[in-house]
């Protein structure tokens, strides 16, 4: 019974992810952020309670998930490249775009290897606090496992095998991200 709880968590937050992305814009309340929010936050909470986790530290990792995870915008980076022209200025607003800009060769800067780099950074910094805070190791990996399925759904938009990068991305990284937080 244990593991088919967490599995039904995984498949929530893929859904919750997709909605979040955009799934239900057309409804009044479910495309209110906040109302988003507290069903991500309560799913987040509720399962890692469920494990064993006790309630302040399952508060805070879900605070964290919610506020840092999911909240913060990945910016124009999400399109592995595909925005045309690139928008700079909205690179710039990223916090983390003046440590990223110096890594990055002037051949990638504003392409695919420059948005998973930055992506990878978005997601890897908020997923270690939460993995420090859930007391769960292994969820420091979220982040580089998020802007890798990024990358490969934009792939597979580049070879024909989806028409809906974003959307495949955002369910498939909801559910992986159910996936390190339930198991």
């Amino acid at each position: 019974m244990l593991y088919f709880i967490d599995f039904l968590y995984s498949l929530y937050e893929g859904f919750w992810r997709r909605w979040f992305g955009g799934l239900l814009n057309d409804k009044p309340i479910l495309s209110n952020r906040f109302v988003q929010h507290i069903f991500g936050f309560l799913g987040c909470f509720g399962i890692l309670l469920y494990n064993g986790l006790n309630i302040w530290l399952s508060l805070l990792s879900a605070l964290v998930l919610q506020g840092l995870y999911w909240a913060r915008s990945h910016g124009c980076c999400f399109d592995f490249g595909h925005g045309q022209p690139p928008d700079v200025s909205r690179y710039e607003q990223l916090w983390y775009w003046k440590y990223v800009k110096k890594i990055i060769p002037e051949s990638e800067m504003y392409g695919f290897w420059c948005d998973y780099i930055l992506m990878t950074v978005r997601y890897t910094i908020p997923s270690i606090i939460f993995a420090i805070t859930s007391l769960k190791p292994e969820c420091m990996l979220m982040g580089i496992i998020l802007s890798t399925i990024y990358a490969f759904c934009w792939k597979a938009y580049d070879f024909g095998y989806t028409k809906r990068p974003t959307a495949t991305a955002e369910i498939l990284t909801g559910f992986t991200t159910g996936l390190m937080i339930a198991f």
